[in-house]
């Protein structure tokens, strides 16, 4: 399809932007693609892509080719000067993942359980940073504890975006991020049933269905729901969920889709996670170890509900073979009731026995409204080809708390007698409310001159952060991102990249009642990707140095607070392969080496390593799909995972390394589908983290999960 010379008016665009119509999404422009395949000047049969993908929706396998998170236009992943790992439904099913993070395990350059096993969210670790949860290109989560954890069930996948991200989402945090990519109607008609049955009593069933709604195929649909009633490694921790997410795309013609998208879910449980003492755990103890499954709170007080309902729009029309205007928009609202009680300070009494215990109570309410829109233009330049993006965003977050804290009853920790707290003493206060809000506007060009490839991007953001009858704090920060790329004949894809972030904070420092200051950072990034002809196989190297001042630090003298440090630096290679031996062999692996230093800060803290993030990680999985006895529709997986030592943040406590071991086994006749998986074979007691303050992360167990799906 030919290209204009001469785009419309950019005053065209920004009109419709400014008078709301519906114009974003992650929807895929026919024009965008062909450009891309133009631009690359292959022979038809070296184009690795297969013509159905489209950056948000389904992969076969595990190996995607085309995103839309790195540059929110739907580009092939070579064409991105940073690096993104995706991970597809095919790989979570496969690997028989439970939560977000259990689905990082194996990612290069991402701790996918940072802070072990916990109920209350997904704590990874992206380049040494905590990245921030994105679900469809836009922001779901602000603050701590007061959201619900999206399962992985409702996903098509999962894409992780290394380094600072600000230019595109300007509340990006310097290590990256992690888009949510949700599953969405098909024009294909398919429904499947599960059930799953594993340790520590889980059973789920769930549902999804997706096909046309009319004759024309112009209405689809899709259900995706999910019950799940389980207890937990931990005494007295439930984990139960319920989940409705219903959606519908309206597509009358191939240049307009408009996609509405709810999610109803509610999560009951408690907290797995005990903030036990280094005493015990990886320092020795008079008693011994804990066992892994002790309960530090009271039962019938303890608790962890979250309730969110999300009503989601993606809207795409492509007006000419020039432009294509975008909108995306969500309104979500969450309440939370947490309550729990914990050692405080995390260290043995004299008898070395018995813990001190503080309570803590949060009922946090946020509302929240996102959107995102942008107008993307397709033309020539003479000799250079531009994928021009122009866009505005807007988030405001209100949320509202009320909570208390306080003594609460010694614990025997190796014969805890449960009962001797009264929770009538608890009071809880107001406070403050908090609305965080943030504009950018954003301008990106993605410049094609043969082979070699430009990303351009500038960015200005305004953040308003504001407490209610206290302090108001406004910042504004421009930041950009530089990339060139150069395409090989034979696949290879060489480039260079540099990156700022900018990352508002929603919350306070509780010790003084203000606001944080807002994170900032920037990354130099060399690396190359490497798809072969022909092949479905991925092969990814980067290194990278990256700097942010005003990181977020725990606090050694209250663990539901955090402090902001000076400035910290982080330096790592990152080397990922997803290959595709054969069409019946899937292999990654994985290798991360981080060196991490606090460069300015508090005088005990500079020259220091960064928290919880180990110097070196390695993964592999491997799995094949065999006949047994001349019975085809076996297929067997294996993996290893090895997390290298990490510290407490002040260097003097040193959590071992580990390496667990994991495997699935599955077996498909006809429409049915039985698989089993196993996490951590060995069983292994190990801790993920240690920190100053304290207290250690249990990992988790030995978990065993069978599944059985129908499929009609």
């Amino acid at each position: 399809m030919p290209r204009t010379l001469a785009p419309r008016p950019l005053a065209v665009a920004l009109r419709l932007i400014a008078l709301g119509l519906p114009l974003a999404g992650f929807a895929t422009s026919i024009a965008a693609q062909e450009s891309v395949d133009a631009a690359l000047e292959l022979p038809a049969q070296q184009v690795t892509a297969s013509p159905a993908e489209r950056a948000d929706g389904p992969v076969d396998g595990y190996v995607a080719t085309r995103s839309v998170t790195g540059t929110k236009t739907d580009t092939p992943l070579l064409e991105v000067p940073q690096s993104i790992s995706v991970i597809t439904a095919d790989r979570m099913q496969d690997q028989g993942v439970q939560t977000v993070q259990d689905a990082l395990r194996y990612v290069a350059g991402v701790r996918g359980e940072a802070f072990g096993l916990d109920t209350r969210g997904d704590w990874a670790k992206v380049r040494g940073s905590s990245p921030e949860l994105f679900l469809d290109g836009l922001q779901q989560t602000f603050g701590f504890y007061n959201n619900i954890r999206t399962d992985p069930y409702t996903l098509e996948r999962i894409e992780v975006l290394k380094g600072p991200s600000s230019m595109l989402y300007g509340q990006s945090p310097v290590g990256g991020l992690v888009n949510l990519v949700s599953k969405r109607p098909q024009a294909e008609r398919k429904t499947e049933l599960q059930a799953q049955y594993g340790n520590y009593d889980h059973k789920q069933i769930a549902l999804d269905s997706t096909g046309p709604l009319n004759e024309d195929g112009t209405l689809l649909y899709r259900v995706v729901a999910i019950a799940r009633d389980s207890q937990s490694q931990v005494d007295y921790v439930e984990s139960d969920r319920l989940v409705l997410m219903p959606s519908i795309t309206w597509r009358p013609n191939d240049d307009i889709e408009w996609t509405l998208l709810a999610n109803v879910q509610r999560d009951d449980g408690g907290s797995t996670s005990q903030f036990l003492p280094h005493e015990g755990t990886v320092f020795g103890a008079p008693y011994g170890r804990y066992d892994t499954d002790l309960f530090v709170s009271e039962p019938g007080f303890d608790e962890y509900d979250a309730e969110q309902t999300a009503l989601t729009s993606q809207f795409s029309w492509r007006l000419n073979e020039t432009w294509t205007l975008r909108q995306n928009l969500r309104y979500q609202e969450s309440e939370v009731s947490y309550q729990q009680i914990y050692g405080w300070p995390p260290v043995l009494n004299t008898d070395k026995r018995t813990l001190d215990r503080i309570y803590y109570v949060s009922k946090p309410e946020v509302d929240v409204w996102v959107s995102d829109h942008n107008a993307q233009a397709l033309f020539d330049t003479g000799p250079i080809q531009h994928t021009l993006l122009i866009g505005a965003d807007y988030q405001h977050a209100v949320t509202n708390e009320r909570s208390a804290g306080g003594a609460a009853t010694p614990l025997d920790l190796y014969d805890p007698v449960y009962g001797t707290f009264d929770p009538s003493v608890i009071s809880l206060v107001d406070s403050p409310e908090q609305t965080v809000a943030q504009q950018g506007i954003y301008i990106q060009d993605q410049l094609k001159y043969q082979r070699w490839l430009l990303t351009l991007g500038l960015r200005k953001d305004w953040a308003d952060n504001r407490t209610d009858g206290g302090t108001r704090q406004k910042d504004d920060a421009v930041t950009g991102r530089v990339g060139l790329t150069y395409l090989f004949d034979n696949g290879v894809a060489p480039y260079i990249s540099y990156s700022e972030s900018f990352q508002p904070i929603i919350g306070l420092n509780k010790a003084n009642n203000e606001p944080f200051t807002p994170l900032e950072g920037e990354q130099w990034e060399v690396g190359v990707k490497y798809q072969p002809l022909g092949s479905r196989s991925l092969y990814t190297a980067a290194v990278f140095d990256l700097r942010e001042l005003n990181r977020q630090m725990p606090d050694p003298a209250n663990p539901n607070n955090t402090l902001q440090a000076g400035e910290t630096r982080t330096r790592g290679l990152e080397l990922e392969a997803l290959v595709s031996v054969t069409p019946n062999w899937d292999l990654i692996a994985t290798y991360t080496h981080l060196d991490t230093e606090v460069i300015e800060g508090a005088p005990g803290e500079v020259g220091k390593r960064l928290a919880s993030i180990p110097e070196n990680m390695a993964s592999l999985w491997s799995q094949h799909q065999f006949a047994l006895f001349g019975v085809p529709g076996f297929r067997a997986g294996a993996g290893v995972r090895y997390v290298g030592a990490s510290w407490d943040g002040a260097d003097d406590v040193k959590t071992p390394s580990t390496t667990l071991f994991d495997a699935m086994l599955g077996y498909r006749y006809q429409n049915w589908d039985f698989a089993v998986n196993a996490t951590n074979l060995e069983d292994e007691t190990y801790y993920t983290s240690c920190l100053a303050r304290g207290d250690c992360f249990t990992g988790s167990r030995r978990t065993v999960v069978g599944t059985v799906s129908y499929s009609f």
